[in-house]
């Protein structure tokens, strides 16, 4: 192989890797804060009302802190979104409510009762929050987030037109649900993933 085809693969292994790095940070920070409110349930579960104190505060603090610095982070992050990306032409609009139960399972294992002195227990549970991630980054399964539907946002599986290429993702739209024929435009936040930044932009 000569050494500028060499070159040419290394610079595609670079620009994959980077790419990965930066669909990482954004699906992480979506993924921590639509589970920031489980922090608030383990706060409630560790405080001890008859002493009125955290039994331990250092771990539920560390965990209450991280889920509301993800949150602060994300508002940001999607407040700041630009593109100059060519407008996409929606074909058809479907929501994807069908996955609150799917979501909804991390809380209902909190109500059995996480022993925040148990770190038996506490290891598991995160272990198990590590696979949910690497599950929703594989399959693409977007979970609701109440925090960005507390911003104004929803998940639609969309149908598009894009450089005359049908294609289907799952898009975050503030506002109205998204019409047949109208266009936007979009920014990536993750492997099939996109935000509308712009709704049936002039130009």
């Amino acid at each position: 192989m000569s050494s500028g085809a060499v070159r040419v693969n290394n610079a595609r292994r670079t620009i994959g890797s980077t790419a990965m790095k930066l669909r990482f940070v954004p699906s992480l920070l979506i993924f921590l804060s639509a589970y920031a409110p489980l922090s608030v349930i383990f706060l409630i579960q560790d405080f001890d009302f008859s002493k009125k104190e955290l039994m331990h505060p250092w771990l539920v603090l560390t965990i209450a802190f991280i889920s509301a610095l993800s949150c602060v982070i994300l508002r940001i992050s999607v407040n700041c979104l630009k593109t100059s990306s060519p407008p996409i032409t929606v074909k058809s609009v479907s929501n994807r409510s069908g996955q609150l139960l799917n979501y909804s399972i991390p809380y209902m294992i909190s109500f059995l009762v996480i022993d925040m002195g148990d770190l038996n227990l506490v290891l598991s549970f995160a272990f198990f929050m590590c696979i949910l991630y690497w599950l929703t980054m594989k399959t693409h399964n977007v979970f609701i987030n109440p925090v960005l539907a507390g911003m104004g946002y929803s998940l639609y599986n969309v149908r598009y037109e894009r450089n005359g290429h049908d294609c289907e993702d799952v898009f975050l739209v503030k506002g109205g649900r998204l019409r047949k024929n109208e266009r936007c435009r979009l920014v990536e936040v993750s492997e099939q993933l996109f935000v509308v930044t712009e709704r049936n932009p002039e130009v």
